[in-house]
């Protein structure tokens, strides 16, 4: 299958949970130092949504996590500045500016070496990535030369699950009703 770099705005710019089933299937792409480019198949996404408590835009008055996620949708919000690894977690933000939406990228499988794969591993994922807070924090995924999203044409209907998202339950900020809300997508391949 030949895979298309997504360039519709509109792709990124439904809600959360619509964008973090649309994600699955598709393409994170990294271009390294060297010119080569790594491509991991997104396999599972988490999603938080406006009325989320969970949603780092709700939780915080400023800094990053507010900043980046009321970005246009398609721009990569990096959690954090890890120095003791060459990655972080990340979110793809969606919605509209001002809206405070994120999908967090849990999972995928290198598409050049399928053994190498990440399952509810986000930060060693960002790792394999090289996702860096420096270079990459709010970068657009549209225009980025760096960092995209490719569309090939996997097919995921009928094999999506869904389920609570992961490490909600011990906080005391977020409500039973977010911890409890089916807002993990995986493929069950």
């Amino acid at each position: 299958m030949s895979s298309k770099k997504i360039t519709d705005q509109s792709f990124f710019t439904q809600s959360a949970e619509n964008l973090a089933k649309e994600l699955l299937g598709k393409i994170i792409c990294r271009l390294n130092s060297d010119n080569t480019v790594i491509r991991f198949r997104i396999t599972e996404t988490e999603a938080y949504c406006k009325d989320d408590t969970a949603c780092h835009s709700n939780q915080y008055k400023s800094g990053n996590g507010v900043i980046s996620q009321k970005m246009i949708g398609g721009t990569i919000y990096v959690h954090y500045k890890n120095n003791n690894y060459p990655g972080s977690s990340f979110d793809i933000v969606a919605n509209e500016v001002g809206i405070g939406e994120g999908v967090l990228i849990r999972g995928a499988f290198n598409i050049d070496n399928p053994k190498e794969k990440y399952v509810s591993q986000p930060r060693l994922l960002g790792e394999a990535l090289k996702i860096d807070y420096n270079s990459l924090n709010q970068k657009n995924l549209l225009t980025s030369e760096e960092i995209w999203v490719e569309n090939d044409g996997f097919d995921t209907q009928g094999i999506i699950g869904q389920k609570k998202r992961v490490g909600l339950d011990n906080s005391k900020i977020i409500t039973t009703e977010d911890k409890n809300r089916l807002l993990r997508f995986i493929l069950l391949t």
